[in-house]
């Protein structure tokens, strides 16, 4: 394959990524949301013992300024609550609240079924495929990038 062809192919992909998170995007305004703000709820709403605002950086890649105005906002309208962590007083783990659980509720379950759904309309054999792909080029991605 010439590089012209691999350089073609490479902003494809990157390109249905880009696809991927307008999807969100688009989703998420329809709530009066960014799409890190949809991740973070659907990272809490998926994690009902908790998670720390780290634990939200590190799977969503989001900033922890970010992180931390979501944090903020989610906080004043009653959707989550922090507690303290004995172990490690700097960290707080975030649940969301009953109100927040019902806030939720009218949204994230949309897009877990359409995710699963998506996956699902590909087949076994296609969504082992994916995965498997999807890793080798994210590995390949972090050896190069370095």
């Amino acid at each position: 394959m010439s590089d012209e062809q691999i350089e073609q192919r490479s902003e494809e992909y990157v390109s249905l990524r880009y696809d991927q998170y307008s999807i969100y995007e688009r989703y998420a305004k329809k709530f009066g949301l960014g799409y890190k703000s949809l991740f973070v709820l659907r990272m809490l709403y998926t994690s009902p013992e908790g998670c720390t605002q780290n634990d939200i950086c590190r799977f969503s890649v989001i900033s922890k300024q970010t992180v931390s105005a979501i944090m903020k906002s989610y906080l004043s309208k009653g959707y989550i609550s922090m507690e303290e962590i004995a172990a490690d007083r700097r960290n707080k783990l975030v649940k969301l609240t009953e109100e927040g659980r019902k806030y939720a509720d009218k949204i994230i379950p949309t897009i877990i079924k359409a995710e699963h759904d998506s996956m699902a309309l590909l087949g076994d054999e296609k969504q082992a495929e994916l995965i498997k792909l999807c890793m080798t080029y994210a590995e390949n991605l972090s050896k190069l990038i370095k």
